[in-house]
């Protein structure tokens, strides 16, 4: 065992990690905050050994880290040394972490790993006062790893996936420019599409919703991409819709799906002040307020064919013996008669969100 202290600048974290991963050929970095450029660690090393990085971090939603991890991680997966096919990485996301650990590797077997207080942030390994502690027992180390890859709750985000993240990062403080730097309306996991419906709590309940009226049908030019979007209901209150929910949104004279959103709010009555204001409102006074999943389909909706009724025909079709409401229906002809949503089966949920996922890139 072995202390490690950033009280001496030439045996500090920043210089260990270093002389470390020269060591590897694999390396895990576990670590809620990150550094701004990953290139202020990795630029002037020579890499002949390494072959994979595995990176396990946070993304926590309302946060206003997220802006600054997209922008970190993008730093990250451009890194020259993965231009090389013999280098490759992976980025996982545990939001209750909070230890920080290193471990290195030589031909799948660890040999060192470093548990301490040092964020892998330029601070955290070289200016704050941190303190860590070096192991080389083999068999806890592979305990530790164990109990670390048994937390990930989000894997594989790919280069793409860390692109997209940047993209709506930089939409959202477009569109909030004012935002403060503490709680934050976004959730930036909720665009990842890797194995995002295995994250949904089994407590959600999936609605189909209808935008549009048969007077004031939804056009093929419109576009769904606003990062939050009000959800109007008609004059009874939507019991049943809970916060978390999911509310799969299909256009009135498409049969389109426009975007996949999640429940951020309760129900909301709108004022008679906005009423008079908005004639409208008056037959559609309840609202709540939904976090758009789906920012990139929404933008291009009518590309797709994506009908409501041919994808429950598909849905039917391939499981004869399932239904596609939560009442064990087999038809959405509610919606024929004014209802303005309708719980879907699990099943049929999951089938469609999975279709729109697929063109959410």
């Amino acid at each position: 065992m072995k202390i490690i202290s950033n009280l001496d600048s030439v045996s500090n974290h920043f210089s260990r990690i270093k002389e470390l991963v020269l060591e590897s050929d694999k390396i895990s970095i576990v670590s809620p905050f990150l550094m701004g450029d990953f290139n202020t660690f990795f630029n002037d090393l020579k890499l002949d050994s390494l072959n994979h990085i595995h990176l396990i971090t946070t993304l926590k939603p309302k946060s206003f880290d997220q802006i600054s991890k997209a922008n970190s991680l993008m730093t990250f997966v451009d890194l020259p040394i993965f231009n090389n096919d013999n280098v490759d990485f992976k980025i996982s996301i545990n939001n209750r972490l909070h230890g920080k650990i290193y471990i290195f590797k030589k031909s799948d077997n660890p040999f060192k790993a470093i548990i301490t207080s040092a964020n892998f942030t330029d601070s955290g390994l070289s200016y704050n006062h941190e303190w860590g502690i070096e192991i080389s027992d083999l068999i806890e180390i592979e305990k530790l790893e164990s109990s670390i890859i048994k937390c990930i709750e989000i894997d594989d985000i790919t280069k793409a996936d860390v692109y997209k993240l940047v993209e709506v990062s930089n939409s959202y403080l477009e569109q909030k420019p004012d935002a403060v730097i503490r709680e934050i309306d976004l959730d930036l996991s909720s665009y990842l599409n890797i194995n995002l419906i295995n994250h949904f709590d089994d407590s959600v309940n999936y609605w189909l919703k209808p935008i549009g009226v048969t007077e004031h049908t939804v056009e093929p030019s419109r576009k769904f991409n606003e990062i939050e979007f009000d959800l109007h209901f008609s004059k009874l209150r939507p019991t049943g819709v809970k916060i978390n929910d999911i509310l799969i949104c299909y256009g009135v004279g498409t049969g389109k799906i426009l975007s996949i959103y999640k429940a951020t709010t309760l129900p909301i009555k709108v004022s008679d002040e906005e009423i008079e204001e908005e004639d409208w409102m008056e037959r559609w006074p309840w609202y709540i307020k939904g976090e758009n999943l789906t920012i990139t389909y929404g933008t291009n909706w009518s590309n797709y064919n994506f009908n409501i009724g041919l994808l429950a025909n598909e849905y039917l079709n391939q499981n004869t013996n399932n239904h596609i409401l939560a009442n064990g229906s087999k038809s959405l002809g509610g919606l024929n008669w004014g209802k303005d949503k309708l719980r879907l089966s699990t099943g049929f949920a999951k089938f469609m969100i999975e279709k729109v996922y697929t063109k959410n890139k």
